[in-house]
């Protein structure tokens, strides 16, 4: 811990053999005593990177392990990592004006009232891989909390290091959350764009932004969300990029190639399709939120014309979805080809006039 407190870090990395284990915040909250636990015990094996791998390769690491850094090796040493700012930081210099912020959120977060402990929060945070907690006080959100805030509570004072300046300690995981946590999150709506929703991210240093309408939230954006916009490209004759594709995930490739010869397909009747991307979301639960589990699937079908075409379908088979989606496609994608080659009354009609004056 005091090395995650001295250098500002989320992860922390060794080398064991030819295998890279890590630990972070968040894993850290499962012990009750870190400050005299061996740390081999909250250790885990992750993948690492080279230098020559791609920028989507590190961004779909930390997504895929809810991380905030992943290590890269050379000569079987550690010689540095990729971070989630870095890689946003890079993002801020694109043009992202055309994702807003309804597009990447996580729909219905799980919140926590301030009443609650902070071992409710240590709880929600471990079983459901977040790191994020919008604290309602008086049916408001007035501050969100986050694992760093929890992970306070287990260290002794004289512990704790320049982020907690400025922090009551809190005695134990017993005590209310009241006041604790982070006031300085910024907030969007859902209409605006990923250019400034990055930008307000990077101007308060914080790891996520609230989305809300008319004082209710609507979502969370974290780092997390922005990173699945850099998807892997899949080889096929239409650009086709995928986020999100589960790793233990069977068939991919089976799933992958019918879905791009179905954009075959589709182009052969509608020739303006330019590129499709998939997004795919795991549905997490809340306490009253039984979905947890189910797949959902987003495609957005660019042309050169017109506004993107927009599919969604939900369900607990991967492949199953992918088939309805593709048959919403072709249904719709059919169609409005059809209506596009319809010969036009005015056109048909117009030699007839001509030939009457």
């Amino acid at each position: 811990m005091s090395e995650i407190s001295k250098n500002d870090t989320y992860d922390v990395f060794c080398m064991d053999g030819n295998s890279v284990l890590t630990t972070n915040v968040r894993a850290l909250l499962s012990g009750k005593n870190i400050s005299t636990m061996p740390i081999r015990s909250f250790l885990s094996p992750i993948h690492f990177l080279t230098k020559d791998d791609p920028v989507h390769k590190a961004a779909s690491t930390i997504a895929h392990y809810r991380i905030r850094a992943v290590p890269v090796l050379e000569n079987n040493k550690i010689i540095g990592c990729v971070t989630a700012k870095s890689i946003i930081e890079l993002l801020s210099k694109k043009d992202n004006q055309w994702i807003g912020a309804n597009l990447i959120l996580s729909a219905n977060p799980i919140t926590i009232k301030s009443s609650e402990t902070l071992a409710t929060a240590r709880m929600l945070m471990l079983s459901k891989k977040i790191d994020h907690l919008p604290v309602i006080d008086k049916n408001s959100i007035r501050q969100v909390l986050t694992s760093y805030h929890v992970l306070q509570s287990l260290i002794p004072e004289e512990k704790l290091g320049r982020r907690s300046l400025g922090m009551k300690k809190v005695g134990n995981l017993g005590a209310r959350i009241g006041n604790m946590g982070s006031t300085r999150i910024p907030r969007c709506l859902p209409s605006d764009n990923l250019n400034t929703i990055i930008r307000n991210m990077l101007d308060t240093n914080t790891t996520c932004c609230l989305v809300s309408l008319w004082d209710k939230l609507q979502g969370i954006i974290t780092y997390r969300d922005i990173l699945s916009l850099l998807a892997a490209k899949i080889e096929s004759e239409i650009p086709l990029y995928v986020v999100g594709m589960p790793e233990e995930q069977k068939n991919v490739d089976l799933i992958t190639s019918k879905f791009s010869n179905t954009l075959k397909r589709i182009r052969n009747v509608y020739s303006e399709i330019q590129e499709a991307r998939v997004t795919i979301k795991k549905q997490r639960s809340g306490s009253k939120n039984r979905r947890e589990g189910m797949y959902e699937v987003s495609v957005r079908i660019s042309t050169p014309h017109f506004a993107p075409f927009i599919f969604k379908e939900s369900g607990w088979d991967l492949g199953e979805v992918f088939e309805i989606l593709s048959q919403k496609m072709r249904k719709k994608l059919s169609k409005r080809a059809k209506r596009r080659s319809k010969p036009s009354i005015r056109k048909i009609e117009t030699p007839g006039l001509i030939e009457s004056i």
